[in-house]
């Protein structure tokens, strides 16, 4: 439960606070611009993961419900779904699934990822920053309501 509750805590709640802090100011402008992070796993489920699936789930429900009531003010509502990003969140994932595993070398569980990965190669913070300016620019004023995969070609839909 408690894993539960930081989770839909910090991915869930974290979003609509924001979104409820910002949503005023961009209405009044009659126009901007939000992206949310999600996950390749709120769109496949995670294995052993459920808690972090369900509170990724809820922000791209979120984002769809936000997108379509903010669309007449002229703003953009938009997710981004990363699928397996090298970073220290992903080192500490690696050790935690290899124990639970009984893996001795966390490194393997990385290159599971990878082999996954029909790119053959895990994302950078990089590739998920790309596609956050994308959203944000003016090249996306016709996008509202998406949830863009970064997978490397894990999730394709």
């Amino acid at each position: 439960e408690k894993d539960w509750d930081f989770n839909m805590n910090v991915n869930a709640k974290g979003v609509f606070l924001v979104t409820k802090t910002v949503a005023p100011y961009m209405m009044k402008e009659k126009k901007g611009k939000i992206v949310t992070i999600a996950s390749m796993a709120a769109k496949l489920g995670a294995p052993l993961l459920a808690h972090y699936s369900a509170s990724k789930f809820a922000v791209l429900g979120f984002m769809q419900a936000v997108a379509k009531e903010l669309a007449p003010y002229n703003i953009n509502v938009n997710s981004v779904c990363p699928g397996f990003v090298k970073t220290s969140m992903q080192d500490r994932e690696v050790i935690w699934e290899a124990k639970l595993r009984g893996i001795d070398d966390p490194e393997e569980i990385r290159k599971e990822y990878i082999d996954m990965t029909p790119l053959g190669r895990l994302c950078y913070p990089e590739d998920v920053a790309k596609v956050v300016l994308f959203l944000a620019s003016e090249d996306a004023d016709f996008l509202t309501g998406q949830a863009i995969n970064v997978t490397g070609g894990i999730c394709v839909h």
